[in-house]
């Protein structure tokens, strides 16, 4: 539920006095990320303006009715500067915690000129934008009289997607009356991957979809970055994306590619608090001196990740940097190694079976309580006992429960 800001004034003298002076000075206080100066400016007041209480009211409705703070207030008290009797006042503010950031995404304006553009015409405007509608309508407005000024007269929508690469919720602008669609797709500077293979990855999730630049270098990345991972190829880039006409509302979009050298493995340095590294190096074998397939590198920081799992670490995260040496054209790789707390196994719990097999089944477990949980011991064991299991059940998964303020796992196993 959106709550509105909280607009107050603390009167510091009679009221009836206060139209008689004017304002002295303005200050804001209790802003962070915006500036005060923009604070003040969008308050509508000004050094020298005589108000009354209605007016002060209103500014500090103002401020609030930009959704970008949770709460507005002001307050005053005298101050004579040459021999002038007035008031200096203090614009109370506090921002919304936690905005969402803005992207703009509308075909033909440059975003980067855009936001120079709202944000000398208005120093609130950011693209760390509170979501709420009062926000919402604020930034609506003035990106519109952005847009007019480009010659761009069109109406915007604010639409909150998922960011799949930060895993965070953005607002994304576009034109309202939607965009092109993608008719077709061309490849250009391609030579290791044949332009057959780049169409199988991209023609499925792009073709009939409304064209934007932003989410056509998303897709790229998504869809067409992998398949030169897994060649080494991990420096490759799209210089250039464009569109040209290809009926009514319909584009041909181009994606020039500039796929890089082929890296090779180089040194892998595995860092974090007291790791096996000689077990996890050699359980992850990483193929140094080869052509980096990340891909394959990937699944043997995972292998890697057993051996610690094996040991009761299992919520173990490893997170790889690459350092890129071009002189020899290969990758180093440091790999942190969050190892996380240990786990101690509890009890084991077998439901879908008959008793005897269950019981016969709870029998060949050797996992002992208070050992440390051996995750990959789980699909171990359920493998070993298909002989006893045989015709007993047509599927089965397993569960883990964390016992609540405890580093304690009981593991129940489920045959359908």
């Amino acid at each position: 539920m959106m709550r509105f800001p909280k607009v107050a004034a603390a009167l510091w003298l009679a009221p009836a006095l206060f139209a008689q002076h004017p304002i002295m000075q303005i200050k804001a206080a209790g802003a962070q990320r915006l500036p005060a100066a923009a604070v003040i400016a969008a308050s509508g007041l000004r050094v020298g303006q005589t108000v009354n209480h209605a007016q002060l009211d209103a500014a500090a409705q103002k401020l609030a009715d930009t959704g970008l703070f949770s709460s507005v207030s002001y307050a005053y008290d005298p101050k004579t500067v040459n021999g002038v009797t007035g008031y200096a006042l203090t614009l109370q503010v506090s921002e919304i915690a936690s905005p969402s950031t803005l992207e703009l995404d509308i075909p033909g304006v440059d975003a980067e000129r855009l936001w120079q553009q709202l944000k000398s015409a208005d120093g609130l405007l950011d693209p760390q934008m509170p979501n709420n509608e009062r926000a919402s309508a604020y930034y609506k407005r003035a990106i519109e009289a952005a847009l007019r000024k480009l010659n761009h007269p069109e109406e915007i929508v604010l639409k909150t997607e998922a960011d799949l690469h930060s895993g965070r919720m953005v607002v994304v602008c576009r034109p309202a009356a939607g965009m092109a669609r993608i008719a077709a797709i061309r490849f250009e500077g391609n030579a290791a991957v044949d332009d057959a293979t780049l169409q199988a990855a991209m023609a499925k999730v792009a073709i009939g979809q409304e064209y934007s630049e932003r989410d056509f270098r998303r897709l790229l990345d998504y869809n067409v970055r992998p398949i030169y991972d897994e060649l080494g190829r991990l420096t490759l880039a799209f210089p250039r994306v464009y569109t040209a006409g290809a009926g009514e509302a319909r584009v041909t979009v181009m994606a020039g590619i500039d796929e890089g050298p082929v890296w090779l493995l180089g040194k892998v340095v595995l860092t974090g608090d007291n790791l096996p590294l000689a077990d996890m190096h050699e359980a992850a074998r990483f193929a140094h001196g080869a052509p980096a397939n990340w891909r394959q590198f990937m699944n043997t920081m995972h292998d890697m990740e057993q051996v610690l799992r094996r040991d009761g670490y299992i919520t173990v995260g490893s997170k790889p940097v690459r350092k890129f040496q071009a002189a020899t054209q290969t990758v180093d790789v440091q790999v942190e190694v969050a190892k996380g707390p240990q786990f101690q196994f509890g009890e084991l719990h077998i439901e879908g079976l008959d008793p005897g097999t269950m019981q016969r089944l709870a029998g060949e477990w050797k996992l002992a309580g208070g050992a440390p949980m051996n995750q990959p011991y789980i699909d171990e064991f359920v493998h070993a006992a298909l002989p006893i299991l045989r015709g007993k059940f047509r599927s089965s998964a397993s569960e883990m429960h964390i016992r609540p303020g405890t580093h304690v796992v009981d593991v129940t196993l489920k045959f359908r």
